[in-house]
């Protein structure tokens, strides 16, 4: 056991953000699991960044508009009458502020910065999505051949990049030294 004992503080990171990864996520299955009226369909955070986006797209000039999908539990998001893609759950980026949560917690040792670090982070987090979302949707309609590229490579990488680079100033700037 003595021969384990430098790497305590590793097992103890890893195994709180186990546990608050995987609570985090299972109240949000909980919650994506209830059913929600027409209005806020198929949940309230996608109705919400679905809206938004549409907004967004309107403000620098595209026909956008958005509806819920009868079929599947997701929001289709026009331009000009043209579906170009339906936004779901995955979507509105929860799992990746579950993951950026867990992270910061298990890394904390005084709840004053952590608190103040996870508003600015997941509302940063928030605005990188709706952009996201936004140059996505103008991608899909005027460079649809990038489309795919852009969906599976480049922005992945632009939100979990982000997602790093907050962790990384988390470590380096923002993490308190001593317990407050």
């Amino acid at each position: 056991m003595k021969a384990l004992k430098p790497y305590y503080p590793v097992f103890k990171f890893v195994s709180i953000f186990a546990m608050l990864y995987i609570l985090f996520s299972v109240g949000y299955y909980l919650f994506i699991s209830i059913e929600w009226d027409q209005q806020l369909y198929p949940d309230p955070i996608t109705a919400q960044i679905s809206y938004q986006t549409q907004e967004l797209l309107k403000l620098v000039g595209y026909n956008a508009q958005t509806l819920n999908s009868p079929v599947h539990p997701s929001v289709m998001m026009f331009i000009d009458e043209f579906k170009i893609y339906r936004v779901i759950e995955g979507c509105n980026a929860v799992s990746v502020m579950i993951l950026f949560t867990s992270f910061v917690v298990a890394f904390a040792r005084g709840w004053k910065k952590t608190l103040a670090f996870l508003v600015i982070g997941i509302v940063f987090i928030y605005i990188v999505n709706l952009i996201r979302l936004v140059v996505l949707g103008i991608v899909y309609y005027d460079y649809s051949v990038y489309a795919d590229f852009s969906h599976e490579i480049i922005f992945p990488s632009v939100i979990y990049g982000a997602v790093v680079l907050l962790w990384i100033y988390w470590i380096r700037n923002v993490k308190p030294k001593e317990v407050e």
